[in-house]
């Protein structure tokens, strides 16, 4: 029974995988004369801004590159829209600050992504430095971009980080014919939370005579973990046969986890796949005298829900609760001992708390699972461990 369950559970996140690497979806391309094309789109949910992409239609498909069209949507949610910028690329990164007001702008032609779509248009950017833009399209007027400066300023020796907001002047202009923003101090973070929300209060003031459309967020936000468990310690202890005392135990684990986080107001919920490796060195002794030392390798698949009850978004700081159940296959075992040789296939449980800073995890987390003993399937066995867990984003999805 446990045997299926554990095959049936990793059939389960097989089929999670393999779907996330089905990346065509419905959509649609604005070619040059204007003519709109349904069909597929290869939605490689972009970091940057895309510079080709792939298009089917009736199994055929077609690169367009940026110079083809005019705009592409995915799945009515996802727009991209060609746009002839000037694109402020000065140093953002601390370490690469210039040491002048001075900035760097280079005209230049992209597809950016539309936030919001009405008499103010909202689209954003993030360039191969990482650095995030946004620019506003006024009915009328020219595109440009909200600047968010920042740069070095010596005085008297001392060097100064020096953040020059001029995009919340940009706002105020924007929003002067607005009655609502008269006369109010315009303080916004440089981040779409902020932007958005203004954006469109300020298109239905106007009561544009088509609805204000808002480009909808993905319908997961997954990110892909690379973790580690060090210094991992516990216990376990036998629930059947008082001749097994467990003395102690050491665990180990390596692997990778999934967090699927669920559309709302702030992703504060998500579900996390884990598929690790772990590792169990034991010293069990046998009638309070004989002691066996055992060594057993699982592989070990966990799914369960997770919570950020903390989540400051511009820090990317992010502060979590989670739980799971657990199933863990045994690999092998390096006992030598014909009374015992360790825990067999294992089902349990998990609860987690942990934090996430930008691509960095850390996270505590006790485990409880149950198996029979190694030859006695009769005799029930329980492991309980604390791990503290390591783990690094290697993908994560915009």
């Amino acid at each position: 029974m446990k045997k299926l369950l554990f095959t049936t559970m990793f059939t389960v996140i097989s089929c999670i995988s393999l779907k996330a690497q089905k990346e065509f979806m419905s959509g649609y391309i604005v070619n040059n004369t204007g003519d709109t094309i349904r069909g597929q789109i290869d939605n490689q949910k972009w970091a940057t801004s895309p510079l080709k992409i792939t298009f089917k239609n009736n199994n055929h498909e077609v690169k367009y590159e940026l110079k083809d069209i005019q705009s592409f949507v995915i799945n009515d949610q996802v727009t991209y829209v060609r746009k002839a910028i000037a694109l402020d690329i000065t140093p953002h990164q601390f370490g690469s600050l210039l040491d002048s007001y001075d900035r760097i702008v280079v005209d230049t032609t992209l597809f950016l992504k539309q936030l919001v779509k009405g008499r103010l248009n909202l689209y954003y950017l993030q360039d191969n430095n990482q650095k995030k833009h946004f620019f506003v399209e006024k009915l009328n007027e020219p595109i440009k971009e909200l600047i968010d400066h920042h740069f070095l300023k010596t005085i008297n020796n001392n060097t100064y980080n020096v953040h020059h907001d001029i995009y919340n002047n940009q706002l105020y202009e924007l929003c002067e014919d607005c009655s609502d923003n008269s006369g109010k101090v315009f303080k916004y973070l440089y981040r779409d939370a902020d932007l958005i929300p203004l954006v469109i209060k300020y298109n239905i003031y106007f009561g544009d005579n088509k609805p204000v459309e808002v480009s909808k967020k993905e319908k997961f936000k997954t990110t892909l973990y690379a973790q580690a468990s060090i210094g991992t310690f516990g216990y376990s202890i036998d629930n059947s046969a008082n001749q097994f005392n467990k003395a102690g135990l050491t665990a180990g684990s390596l692997g990778l986890a999934g967090l699927f986080e669920i559309p709302s107001k702030r992703n504060k919920f998500g579900i996390k796949v884990d598929l690790l490796y772990n590792f169990y060195q034991e010293d069990v002794k046998l009638f309070n005298g004989y002691q066996i030392p055992t060594n057993t390798s699982y592989l070990g698949a966990y799914i369960g829900p997770q919570y950020s009850f903390y989540k400051n978004v511009p820090k990317k700081v992010d502060v979590y609760l989670n739980a799971g159940v657990s199933l863990e296959m045994r690999l092998a075992q390096k006992s030598q001992d014909l009374i015992y040789q360790g825990m067999g296939n294992t089902m349990g449980f998990k609860v987690g708390l942990g934090t996430i800073l930008n691509r960095m995890s850390l996270e505590l987390t006790y485990n409880n699972t149950d198996a029979g003993l190694k030859p006695y399937p009769f005799v029930t066995g329980n492991i309980q461990k604390v791990s503290l867990t390591f783990g690094y984003a290697l993908l994560k999805s915009k």
